[in-house]
């Protein structure tokens, strides 16, 4: 068996040398691994490929591909592999990102509800001010609304509800869904759920349904001086809605924008109550080794 990767990236965390391969090598020795690094150096062998692992793969590739049983990305949304329009070949992507994305909301979480936004322009301006945080409460007891409750907001859900936390989580569909929350509730009760959440997280994948879904309705209804938190896609949050919303926020946290790079013209990042990180929350060490990891399972599976 072949299995040809195409696993460069800009992002270096991202981006896998044949070091970090070594592992499916060291466990499956008689499978040969090709490693490419263009697109095109593996659309010329693809004929070959019983498995693949890539970041991208447009849809028109299965058909070169007659051997392919897999493709294994590390990606954990659709934005980049596409799935094989004759359904023969699985598309797996990586489920490992919620312990990851959880610690990174975490700490947005308790950055933002300790006003330290407030305390690094107390820093700017050489100031010694110890009032700033006066108002300012534990985590604990606080509600926590997680909008679009998969897999990675069930991981992030475990760690918020160690600190003492409440965790509302809300699904479209809610039929098999796992409550790893302190409630999940059907999004048909946001109106309900949004005056008494402190903090409000999207974690929402990007598709038609979700663009624009945090509107300006839906903000209105959030509670005053409620934070919010963006940790899925763009497209779910214009920067319009959100800036016209601002002074009824506490702050916004945001590690995706609708449009990536966020030009540095856009008032995002002027606003003092506004931190943006540039869609980095899943970027750590272990981000390879974790994919990896997982992928020998998988390649276990097809070989066996």
């Amino acid at each position: 068996m072949e299995l040809h990767t195409c696993l460069w990236n800009d992002v270096q965390a991202f981006s896998f040398s044949d070091e970090d391969l070594t592992p499916i090598v060291t466990r499956f020795p008689a499978l040969k691994v090709v490693r490419h690094t263009t697109h095109q150096q593996f659309l010329d062998q693809a004929h070959r490929a019983d498995l693949v692992l890539t970041w991208d793969f447009e849809s028109a590739w299965y058909a070169g591909c007659p051997k392919l049983k897999a493709v294994l990305t590390p990606a954990a949304g659709n934005d980049w592999a596409q799935a094989d329009p004759d359904n023969r070949v699985d598309l797996i992507h990586g489920s490992f990102h919620g312990e990851i994305l959880a610690e990174s909301l975490l700490g947005a979480m308790l950055f933002m509800n300790h006003k330290m936004p407030d305390m690094l322009l107390n820093q700017a301006r050489t100031g010694w001010d110890r009032n700033l945080q006066t108002t300012t409460r534990l985590l604990a007891n606080q509600q926590v609304l997680i909008i679009g409750f998969g897999h990675i907001a069930q991981a992030c859900a475990r760690l918020i509800e160690s600190t003492g936390a409440h965790v509302t989580g809300v699904r479209r569909n809610l039929e098999g869904a796992q409550a790893s929350a302190s409630r999940l509730e059907h999004i048909d009760k946001l109106p309900e759920l949004l005056p008494q959440s402190d903090h409000v997280v999207l974690l929402l994948p990007e598709t038609k349904e979700t663009d624009r879904f945090m509107d300006s309705e839906r903000l209105r209804m959030m509670k005053q001086g409620s934070y919010l938190y963006n940790f899925g896609r763009g497209n779910s949050l214009l920067p319009s809605d959100l800036l016209a919303h601002m002074d009824h926020l506490g702050g916004a946290f945001l590690d995706v924008t609708e449009v990536e790079p966020l030009p540095p013209d856009s008032p995002l990042w002027h606003h003092p109550k506004i931190t943006i990180t540039p869609h980095s929350s899943c970027i750590y060490r272990e981000y390879k080794e974790l994919f990896i990891t997982e992928v020998i399972a998988r390649i276990a599976h097809y070989i066996d």
